[in-house]
Formats: structure tokens, C-alpha cells, sequence
């Protein structure tokens, strides 16, 4: 079992994965914002993070740029979710790997169970 913090403004979306995750066998807990995000991270201490780019206030790159710099989560799988097609992100895939994202998905291309099931390789690596 894992923990898996799902960062994601989308609350049905959030709980959905949450489900999916927990169906798993997982732990999985849900932060609908980015602030929220980072003040879970101590406390839950994850062990891979779906995170969605566009959010109000802090965005994932933000706080995929904050998590970076805490030594203890340098090394945590990070998924970025995304409603936008690659080509309308400013940091294209491979850009984003090179900060530390273990995967980049675009939600409209694939289903809850395949966004958990892709997640949940990454906890295998």
C-alpha cells in the first residue's frame, strides 16, 4: 500500500481518483488546492503525487517548483494532469521530465482508471 496525494481543484475528479486509488489498495488523500497541497505534505507524507497544472492561486508548476526543494520529496513520483493539449502548455513533456515529473497527462485522453493505472507504475520503479 502507498500513499498518493492527489492535488486536483476538481472536486468529483479528486474524489474519483481517490476511489480508484483506495479500489487499489492505496492511500490515497485528496487536496483541492495548491496551498492545501503543501501543507499536506508533512503531514501525509506521499509516496507518488497526481497533480494537476491548472489551479487557482499556486498552479502545479508552482508546486511541482516548491515540492523540488524539499530534499525529503525530491525523489517522490510526480504525475502532472493537464485539460490542455501539450501543444498550449508552456513547458512542453520532455521540459517537464527534466524538473523531476515522473509523467504528463492530458485528462481528456484518458480515463480515471488509466490515469490511476499509469500512476500507479510509477510506484513500481
Amino acid at each position: 500500500m502507498a500513499k498518493i496525494l492527489i492535488v486536483e481543484d476538481d472536486k468529483i475528479l479528486a474524489e474519483m481518483y481517490q476511489e480508484k486509488f483506495n479500489h487499489e489498495g492505496h492511500q490515497a488523500d485528496v487536496a483541492l488546492s495548491g496551498e492545501q497541497a503543501l501543507s499536506e505534505l508533512d503531514k501525509f507524507k506521499p509516496e507518488l503525487i497526481l497533480l494537476d497544472i491548472l489551479m487557482p492561486k499556486l498552479n502545479g508548476f508552482h508546486i511541482l517548483k516548491e515540492i523540488k526543494k524539499i530534499p525529503e520529496y525530491s525523489n517522490v513520483p510526480i504525475v502532472l494532469l493537464t485539460n490542455l493539449d501539450q501543444s498550449e502548455v508552456d513547458m512542453s513533456e520532455d521540459m517537464a521530465r527534466a524538473i523531476g515529473v515522473a509523467d504528463y497527462l492530458v485528462k481528456g485522453q484518458h480515463t480515471p482508471d488509466e490515469v490511476v493505472a499509469r500512476a500507479i507504475r510509477h510506484l513500481k520503479k
